[in-house]
């Protein structure tokens, strides 16, 4: 596993991070204890929960996880999201759509149109201080390594109060390390040597090139933590097909396969290349994709070798042949 040092917490953290967006919803308690002690013998070392996360279950579970290996692992969690609101009748029959999407794959996207979404919370110093003790009793910890601002808007990251209370969790010992989770626009701001922010987290995907933009501004000691690795991968592959000139420069870089196996490995080099020194989420409740990950993580694709490629899907490529750097 490779590892990478992260200065805010004085630790080295798995680069490859677990997001348990899935955890207690889509995945039940079993499977998902089970999915995070096989990531955790992998050599995965950080985990991403959040209240809302997994229909309000997420932290729980986790927090049975770790309550015997607490000091080996890192999680960081979030404030500023609420999980969504659900009846009695509602949680009986989530086991029972489990089973039915594991038996007929194709409900799946029925039933995300019908699941009630998590909403945003307008931050306070109140909210942030009880929030995050809620999530220390289900994480069943002392402290968070990390605690996240959930999608804030720009000005909640700049106001005083909000600025005092996320030092005074530190202080107190809950968290090690404040972290903004958001948009580009909330990421740019917590940038700013003056605030308290040492983590941005972002989705970062070759159609939403986010984190470049980040470096370009960032200074001094930050880790970006991004996420979203596969979320462009159907407009990727349409690509693909209708533009052969790339996926034949995918080929000449030796990616192989159909189109949806290139655009994967592809999706997964370029979330490892341009985010080689902090943490990259992936969803792992499968061993496959547990197992595809680290296997990608082998590769060492460098952003240069994948710029040509990222532009030519951004933009389209001309008749004429597709040059990649080096050939």
């Amino acid at each position: 596993m490779k590892l990478v040092f992260v200065e805010a917490i004085g630790s080295k953290v798995s680069s490859v991070g677990f997001g348990c967006a899935s955890l207690g919803s889509r995945i039940g308690v079993r499977k998902g204890l089970e999915t995070l002690e096989r990531a955790y013998e992998a050599g995965i070392t950080w985990y991403d929960v959040a209240p809302s996360y997994g229909d309000g279950m997420a932290e729980s579970i986790w927090g049975e996880f770790a309550s015997r290996k607490r000091d080996s692992v890192c999680v960081c969690t979030k404030v500023g999201m609420r999980p969504p609101k659900t009846s009695a009748t509602m949680r009986a029959l989530k086991p029972l759509s489990r089973i039915a999407i594991a038996t007929v794959p194709a409900l799946k996207r029925y039933a995300s149109r019908v699941r009630p979404t998590p909403f945003k919370v307008p931050l306070s110093a109140e909210f942030i201080r009880s929030s995050a003790e809620e999530s220390l009793r289900r994480l069943r910890t002392d402290y968070v390594d990390v605690l996240a601002l959930h999608r804030p808007t720009a000005e909640e990251l700049v106001r005083e109060d909000i600025i005092r209370a996320v030092e005074r969790v530190v202080q107190d010992g809950k968290a090690r390390a404040i972290s903004v989770a958001g948009d580009l626009e909330a990421g740019m701001t917590a940038l700013d040597e003056s605030l308290p922010y040492r983590f941005v987290q972002i989705a970062n995907t070759p159609l939403e090139p986010n984190l470049g933009k980040l470096k370009e501004r960032a200074h001094g000691h930050r880790t970006f933590v991004t996420h979203g690795t596969f979320s462009g991968l159907d407009r990727i592959v349409e690509t693909l097909n209708a533009q052969k000139e790339i996926l034949a420069a995918l080929g000449d870089l030796g990616y192989r396969g159909s189109p949806t196996d290139v655009a994967v490995s592809f999706l997964a080099d370029y979330a490892f290349a341009t985010n080689s020194a902090g943490v990259t989420l992936v969803s792992m409740f499968k061993k496959e994709h547990l197992d595809f990950n680290l296997l990608r993580l082998k590769n060492h694709p460098t952003p240069e070798r994948l710029n040509a490629i990222v532009a030519a899907l951004a933009m389209g490529v001309k008749t004429d042949q597709l040059r990649l750097p080096g050939s």
